[in-house]
């Protein structure tokens, strides 16, 4: 009897310090509540005819949605080569920068075009200055000898042109244009402008204004309307001529024709 006792003692004992040393199970389930904004860009466009195109571009979930002319208008997004395009069963946005297309039923129903120009001036020290000038965001893009692009902001000048952001500034009129850089000049063109004034017999004005930078002459007779005529190459003298008038000359001795009449002659 004694043995029995002792014998159960023992097992409830192994029993126990089994239990002790049995590790405690984890529970390795984890729950988040957190969620993820979704990336949504607004963009509003108008056309040449004044109506509006309203975009909210949910780019989390590849759509969008369209308010045009009272009609809201879901798309989803198509792959571009560039660019945006969203389509739907009737509708297809195509668009590149803020230049936007709206299609309907393959009809063109909404386009804005940035106001863009363009142009590289080259200066006497063979600097280049290449700029883009957005003017339908009053914005321009300036690069120097091909350097890093220069954004810059329309400012409000009394004539010409003036751009600027913290360190630089672009002023300009016409084809003269200055660029600074925290107020120290590092780009400067002029053209090499020529005026005079020329009076005939009967009493007739002619005021010229020739840029030999552009090969350009601007035209004046008796301070009527502007003539603007591009340069030729002439055997001797000058030579300009646009689609109805031509000027020809030598020193002072001048003729201008407009459809091959003489308007002109000193």
């Amino acid at each position: 009897m004694t043995k029995s006792i002792l014998t159960m003692t023992m097992l409830t004992a192994l029993f126990l310090s089994s239990c002790k040393e049995s590790p405690k199970q984890e529970n390795t389930e984890t729950t988040s509540s957190e969620q993820v904004a979704d990336d949504i860009v607004t963009s509003t466009s108008i056309d040449a005819d004044g109506n509006k195109l309203e975009m909210i571009f949910n780019n989390t979930k590849g759509t969008a949605t369209l308010n045009f002319k009272g009609e809201t208008i879901e798309l989803v997004a198509e792959k571009s080569a560039s660019g945006i395009w969203y389509t739907n069963e009737h509708y297809e946005l195509r668009g590149k920068g803020n230049d936007i297309e709206l299609k309907k039923d393959g009809e063109l129903v909404f386009i804005h075009n940035d106001a863009i120009i363009t142009t590289s001036l080259k200066n006497k020290e063979g600097q280049t200055l290449d700029m883009t000038i957005n003017n339908t965001t009053n914005t321009a893009k300036v690069y120097l000898d091909g350097g890093e692009q220069i954004d810059l902001k329309g400012q409000n000048p009394a004539s010409g042109i003036w751009y600027k952001n913290d360190q630089y500034e672009l002023r300009g009129k016409g084809n003269d244009i200055t660029l600074t850089k925290d107020g120290e000049v590092i780009y400067e063109h002029n053209d090499d402008i020529v005026q005079t004034s020329l009076k005939n017999e009967k009493g007739q004005t002619l005021d010229l204004t020739f840029n030999n930078t552009t090969n350009e002459v601007k035209a004046y007779l008796d301070g009527g309307d502007q003539i603007e005529l591009v340069g030729q190459k002439p055997a001797s003298g000058i030579w300009y001529k646009n689609e109805h008038y031509e000027l020809r000359g030598k020193g002072n001795n001048l003729e201008l024709k407009k459809d091959g009449e003489l308007v002109f002659k000193n």
